[in-house]
């Protein structure tokens, strides 16, 4: 031990009564350099009491002191504090007594008569407590390391073991069991039957590495393996380990440890499951970090934008989906992100090839244990089909709407034209001027052109007509010239050519009427400022080339075309403009209306064609078949006079006076006698007190209280063989539909004419 220098602070405890011992053990250690605090006592109670203090590095002690002795302050210290060595320096001690003193735990003892032995006995105590303090400090670091080892071993299952190479003989640690199901006995210490656990097709592979590490002088050795259970099942093993060497670098032993990575393996398999579930999913998921760089992008990403993976990762996923141009609602969503941590909404984002893609998107900030933001998750729906679908609907309810709408206004309307139509047919068979005559012939063409505007009205309103009839392609022409003319801004100039003689047309009036307004707008549209809109019809006889060009069969056409001198149409556009939902109108057009006209005309064995170049107008050119001719003539057939009655009773009922007057008055006029109720409760009050007398009825379909159907039903309980004529202004056409739901002889649309009530009644008397 090197000597103590005067710098260290030692503290020694000095119990003695002779002031001259005092001064002299003082002396003798300050010149020796060891003196650095020294306490002196003289009593039991002085000395019991210092030892309560601060902790000393040594006590001297006189051995005789007056009622107390060197054994007992030796006991005492032994007990107080039992490291501190303990030097006995007396004049009295026998070697009897020493040789005791050294049993009960005294470091030395220095006689009084030689006490040049005491810096070397001072120097020896110390030096023996340093080398005890170092030795206890070393056994509790290896006790604590051992204790964190199988802590450690315990809480994570990792199994430590270490390999003595001269011995060949291999420890485990006591946790061993609890993973493999085996006693470490069972194992016993032989490093071939530990390496006899491990996998008949992973062992070569794993003992030769061992060995290559340990041959090849190598620091650490590690490999991942199957390792056998108790139980025959297999774990998946991580194991590592450091190779300790001596001073002349010969490996003497390698401490590992085996990690069970079967759970690990698993979870792995599972994100591997999950990813490959990610990238079957349809919906786009993203992963962005904070400043919206995308760092993850799935296979349902790439269907719907069309990127792929690489192509899209490393990209900022704002200036990628929207090409730059980020809407103000983005920057809301990123505000709502930052506040409440997520945000739902429909974005219109772009693809890789330019075309607009409409999405539901859901983000969501991915945070960490600490709640702070690490990324932003993107789930994306392609919705655009939806939306288109969501479009129509709406469209589908406004028109189910409008056909509400129009059919109540057609009802009311009808029934004011009954009396104007039929009071015409009676007012035509009085004698009357010529004057007037020529008067009541406009006003039944007036009227009978306002019905058939009716009937086109519901006809529109109900999606469909069911019968082609025989159309003047002329006339239809003039009637979408006058609506031009009176509708249009006045800065479009209308003009028609038309032939003189234009073949008739088979077909929907309304459809047909539809194609030529839509081709109109559209035309009205291309003229912002004004310009000319020429609408033109003419007989053709298509060749076999261009029919089949075409795909229709060759022969007599009329061709309808609408021209303008606007803007004209982008070859671009040109190849898309009568596909569904292909607008160049934005928020304004739906994008049916070209391809709604397409079709209609197809279902009339017709085509449209369209020329145009940019900045030079457009023509558009519908095709419709001719008639073959085929279609009876009701012009020509000769007029029959009309049926009479011969007094039989028939009882009318409609809730319109007007209707009740004008058509008892017709029918009174060819011989019948007539009953009238403006009510179906009237009318069954009045039919059971005469039922034996009627012959017909004749009832409105809609009325109030009680309407036709329930009228019908209560006077039937009386006379089941009851013969009914039905009338309605807002069923026509649904005759099929009507009969199914009650029973009925005929039916009368509104606005009829006296000739078709009058030859209807008399039908339905005759019918047996």
């Amino acid at each position: 031990m090197p000597a103590m220098s005067a710098k260290e602070q030692t503290r020694f405890l000095h119990l003695e009564d002779n002031a001259n011992d005092q001064l002299l053990v003082r002396e003798m250690l300050h010149g020796d350099g060891l003196l650095g605090e020294m306490i002196v006592v003289t009593t039991n109670h002085d000395f019991e009491s210092a030892l309560l203090g601060p902790p000393f590095d040594l006590i001297i002690s006189d051995f005789s002191l007056p009622s107390f002795d060197g054994l007992k302050a030796l006991a005492l210290a032994r007990k107080m504090t039992p490291h501190t060595p303990f030097i006995f320096f007396s004049g009295t001690i026998g070697e009897e007594v020493a040789v005791e003193s050294l049993k009960h735990g005294a470091s030395d003892y220095v006689l009084k008569q030689r006490p040049q032995r005491l810096v070397s006995a001072v120097r020896n105590a110390l030096r023996s407590k340093e080398e005890r303090t170092r030795l206890t400090q070393m056994e509790g670091e290896l006790r604590q390391m051992e204790e964190r080892l199988q802590i450690v071993a315990r809480a994570s299952n990792d199994i430590v073991w270490e390999w003595d190479i001269a011995s060949d003989r291999i420890w485990l640690s006591e946790n061993f069991r609890d993973v493999f199901g085996l006693q470490r006995e069972e194992v016993g210490s032989s490093l071939a039957r530990w390496q006899s656990l491990i996998h008949p097709d992973d062992r070569d592979r794993v003992v030769a590495g061992l060995m290559a590490a340990v041959a090849g002088r190598g620091r650490v050795w590690w490999s991942e393996h199957r390792a056998r259970r108790n139980d025959g099942s297999y774990l998946n093993v991580y194991e590592r380990a450091s190779i300790i060497y001596d001073r002349n670098r010969k490996p003497v032993r390698v401490v590992g440890m085996a990690i069970d990575v079967t759970e690990r393996k698993k979870a792995e398999g599972k994100i591997r499951e999950q990813a490959e579930l990610l990238d079957k999913a349809q919906d786009a998921i993203i992963v962005c970090d904070l400043d919206r760089t995308i760092v993850y992008w799935n296979k349902g990403a790439e269907r719907i934008y069309g990127w792929s993976s690489e192509e899209a990762i490393g990209k900022n996923a704002r200036q990628l989906l929207f090409h730059g141009n980020i809407p103000a609602l983005v920057f809301e969503a990123g505000k709502q992100l930052d506040e409440r941590g997520e945000w739902t909404g429909e974005l219109s984002e772009y693809t890789k090839t330019d075309s607009s893609v409409i999405v539901q998107a859901r983000a969501t900030l991915i945070r960490d244990e600490g709640g702070t933001a690490r990324s932003l998750l993107i789930i994306n729906t392609d919705i655009t089909e939806r939306k288109q679908l969501e479009e129509q609907f709406l469209r589908a309810q406004r028109l189910e709407s409008l056909g509400a709408l129009v059919g109540g206004i057609a009802h009311d309307l009808n029934n004011a034209l009954v009396p104007i139509i039929v009071g015409v047919d009676i007012l035509k068979q009085q004698p009357i001027s010529s004057d007037a005559q020529s008067m009541i012939r406009t006003m039944e063409s007036s009227a009978r052109r306002s019905s058939e505007m009716i009937k086109q009205m519901l006809v529109f309103a109900r999606g469909g007509e069911t019968d082609k009839i025989v159309i003047q392609t002329s006339r239809l022409v003039k009637e979408m010239g006058k609506i031009v003319g009176d509708t249009f801004p006045k800065s479009i100039h209308c003009r028609l050519q038309a032939d003189k003689e234009l073949w008739p047309v088979l077909g929907f009036p309304v459809q047909l009427h539809q194609i030529l307004l839509n081709l109109c707008v559209n035309a009205r549209d291309a003229m912002p400022r004004g310009g000319t809109l020429t609408l033109t019809a003419e007989n053709v006889h298509l060749p076999e080339q261009d029919a089949t060009r075409h795909k229709v069969p060759p022969g007599r056409f009329v061709c309808v075309s609408v021209s303008d001198t606007g803007t004209g149409i982008a070859p671009d556009v040109m190849e898309k403009m009568f596909k569904p939902f292909f607008t160049t109108k934005g928020d304004k057009g739906t994008g049916l209306g070209l391809a709604t006209c397409q079709n209609i005309i197809k279902t009339h064995g017709g085509f449209i064609t369209a020329q145009s170049k940019v900045g030079a107008g457009a023509r558009f050119e519908v095709y419709v078949p001719a008639d073959n001719g085929q279609t009876p003539d009701t012009s020509m057939i000769s007029k029959t006079p009309l049926p009479s009655g011969k007094g039989e009773r028939v009882l009318v009922v409609d809730d319109e006076e007007a209707i009740l007057a004008i058509t008892r008055a017709a029918l009174e006029n060819f011989g019948y006698e007539v009953l009238t109720a403006n009510s179906g409760t009237e009318a069954v009050n009045f039919f059971v007190k005469n039922h034996a007398t009627i012959s017909l009825l004749i009832s409105d379909m809609d009325m109030p209280l009680m309407d036709g159907p329930a009228a019908v039903q209560a006077m039937r309980k009386i006379e089941p063989g009851l013969k009914v004529i039905f009338m309605s202004g807002s069923e026509g056409g649904n005759e099929p539909e009507l009969a199914s739901r009650i029973k009925m002889d005929a039916f009368i649309a509104k606005p009829f004419t006296n000739e078709k009530l009058l030859e209807t009644v008399h039908q339905v008397l005759v019918k047996k």
